[in-house]
Protein backbone atom coordinates (compact mmCIF):
# COMPACT_ATOMS: atom_id res chain seq x y z
CA UNK A 1 0.00 0.00 0.00
CA UNK A 2 1.44 3.23 -0.47
CA UNK A 3 0.32 6.80 0.36
CA UNK A 4 1.52 9.73 -2.20
CA UNK A 5 1.33 13.25 -1.19
CA UNK A 6 -0.10 14.89 -4.22
CA UNK A 7 -3.05 17.62 -4.32
CA UNK A 8 -4.38 19.17 -7.30
CA UNK A 9 -5.53 15.80 -8.84
CA UNK A 10 -9.00 14.47 -9.71
CA UNK A 11 -10.70 13.03 -6.71
CA UNK A 12 -11.97 9.37 -7.60
CA UNK A 13 -11.45 5.93 -6.52
CA UNK A 14 -10.95 2.80 -9.51
CA UNK A 15 -9.74 -0.54 -9.79
CA UNK A 16 -7.79 -2.30 -12.33
CA UNK A 17 -4.75 -3.77 -13.53
CA UNK A 18 -1.59 -1.93 -13.04
CA UNK A 19 0.62 -1.53 -15.98
CA UNK A 20 2.86 1.07 -17.66
CA UNK A 21 5.81 1.85 -18.22
CA UNK A 22 8.22 4.14 -20.21
CA UNK A 23 6.01 6.27 -22.27
CA UNK A 24 8.21 6.44 -25.74
CA UNK A 25 8.62 2.42 -25.54
CA UNK A 26 4.31 2.41 -24.96
CA UNK A 27 3.89 4.92 -27.55
CA UNK A 28 5.95 3.08 -30.23
CA UNK A 29 3.89 -0.02 -29.74
CA UNK A 30 0.58 1.82 -30.38
CA UNK A 31 -0.67 0.05 -33.62
CA UNK A 32 1.72 -3.04 -32.94
CA UNK A 33 0.80 -6.77 -32.38
CA UNK A 34 2.95 -6.46 -29.27
CA UNK A 35 0.85 -3.46 -27.76
CA UNK A 36 -0.77 -5.20 -24.52
CA UNK A 37 -4.54 -5.15 -24.48
CA UNK A 38 -5.45 -3.71 -21.59
CA UNK A 39 -8.99 -2.96 -20.50
CA UNK A 40 -9.97 -1.35 -17.76
CA UNK A 41 -6.39 -0.66 -16.42
CA UNK A 42 -4.66 2.21 -13.98
CA UNK A 43 -1.71 2.80 -17.09
CA UNK A 44 1.55 4.22 -15.43
CA UNK A 45 3.85 6.38 -17.32
CA UNK A 46 7.20 8.14 -17.40
CA UNK A 47 10.16 9.65 -19.39
CA UNK A 48 13.20 11.70 -19.39
CA UNK A 49 14.23 14.84 -21.49
CA UNK A 50 10.88 14.68 -23.27
CA UNK A 51 9.65 18.19 -23.91
CA UNK A 52 6.22 18.89 -22.58
CA UNK A 53 5.00 19.18 -26.23
CA UNK A 54 6.46 15.41 -26.77
CA UNK A 55 4.87 14.38 -23.55
CA UNK A 56 1.73 15.65 -24.90
CA UNK A 57 2.43 14.24 -28.44
CA UNK A 58 2.61 10.69 -27.23
CA UNK A 59 -0.11 10.53 -24.87
CA UNK A 60 -2.22 11.92 -27.84
CA UNK A 61 -0.87 8.93 -30.06
CA UNK A 62 -2.19 6.47 -27.18
CA UNK A 63 -5.58 8.23 -27.16
CA UNK A 64 -6.13 7.78 -31.13
CA UNK A 65 -4.80 4.38 -31.29
CA UNK A 66 -8.17 3.99 -28.75
CA UNK A 67 -5.65 2.77 -25.44
CA UNK A 68 -6.40 5.39 -23.33
CA UNK A 69 -9.91 5.36 -23.64
CA UNK A 70 -10.04 1.92 -22.30
CA UNK A 71 -8.02 2.79 -19.11
CA UNK A 72 -9.51 3.70 -15.69
CA UNK A 73 -7.08 6.33 -14.84
CA UNK A 74 -3.69 7.46 -16.23
CA UNK A 75 -0.83 8.29 -13.77
CA UNK A 76 2.08 10.66 -14.55
CA UNK A 77 5.17 9.81 -12.93
CA UNK A 78 8.52 11.50 -13.19
CA UNK A 79 8.95 13.56 -16.41
CA UNK A 80 12.42 15.47 -15.67
CA UNK A 81 15.51 16.54 -17.10
CA UNK A 82 14.13 18.76 -20.28
CA UNK A 83 14.80 22.67 -20.45
CA UNK A 84 12.43 24.89 -21.63
CA UNK A 85 13.15 27.72 -24.46
CA UNK A 86 11.50 30.33 -25.49
CA UNK A 87 10.51 28.55 -28.97
CA UNK A 88 8.03 26.71 -26.11
CA UNK A 89 5.66 29.80 -25.82
CA UNK A 90 5.43 28.97 -21.84
CA UNK A 91 4.15 25.46 -22.73
CA UNK A 92 5.05 23.70 -19.37
CA UNK A 93 4.49 20.30 -17.82
CA UNK A 94 1.38 22.17 -16.10
CA UNK A 95 -0.03 23.60 -19.05
CA UNK A 96 0.28 20.20 -20.81
CA UNK A 97 -1.82 18.41 -18.45
CA UNK A 98 -4.51 20.84 -17.99
CA UNK A 99 -4.78 20.10 -21.75
CA UNK A 100 -4.77 16.17 -21.03
CA UNK A 101 -7.22 16.79 -18.16
CA UNK A 102 -9.71 18.47 -20.94
CA UNK A 103 -9.35 16.09 -23.66
CA UNK A 104 -8.74 13.08 -22.71
CA UNK A 105 -11.56 11.88 -21.26
CA UNK A 106 -9.53 9.88 -19.01
CA UNK A 107 -8.38 10.99 -15.02
CA UNK A 108 -4.83 11.93 -15.20
CA UNK A 109 -3.03 12.00 -11.82
CA UNK A 110 0.34 13.53 -11.52
CA UNK A 111 2.88 12.73 -8.67
CA UNK A 112 3.63 9.04 -8.99
CA UNK A 113 7.39 8.62 -7.35
CA UNK A 114 8.26 6.26 -10.38
CA UNK A 115 10.66 6.90 -13.25
CA UNK A 116 14.48 8.68 -12.86
CA UNK A 117 14.60 9.54 -9.88
CA UNK A 118 16.76 9.12 -7.00
CA UNK A 119 13.55 7.95 -4.52
CA UNK A 120 10.92 5.80 -6.58
CA UNK A 121 8.50 2.53 -5.96
CA UNK A 122 8.64 -0.62 -6.94
CA UNK A 123 5.64 -0.96 -9.27
CA UNK A 124 3.77 -5.07 -9.13
CA UNK A 125 3.12 -4.37 -13.01
CA UNK A 126 0.00 -6.76 -13.58
CA UNK A 127 -0.94 -6.52 -9.88
CA UNK A 128 -4.85 -5.68 -9.46
CA UNK A 129 -5.04 -2.24 -8.03
CA UNK A 130 -7.37 -0.05 -6.39
CA UNK A 131 -6.65 3.36 -6.64
CA UNK A 132 -7.88 6.96 -4.44
CA UNK A 133 -7.49 10.09 -4.81
CA UNK A 134 -8.52 12.78 -2.62
CA UNK A 135 -7.68 16.34 -2.07
CA UNK A 136 -4.35 16.12 -0.60
CA UNK A 137 -3.11 12.84 -2.65
CA UNK A 138 -3.98 9.50 -3.54
CA UNK A 139 -3.28 5.47 -2.74
CA UNK A 140 -2.43 2.62 -4.56
CA UNK A 141 -3.45 -0.53 -2.87
CA UNK A 142 -2.18 -3.32 -5.14
CA UNK A 143 -2.65 -7.35 -4.80
CA UNK A 144 -1.79 -10.58 -6.61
Amino acid sequence: HVRVKAPGNPQLTVEGLLWGGNLAMLSHLAGTRWMPEINNGILFVEDINEHPYRVERMLLQLAHAGVLSRQRALLLGDFSGYRLTEYDNGYDFVAMVNFLRAYLGVPVLTGLPFGHTRDKLSLPVGGRCRLASGADGFSLHCSR
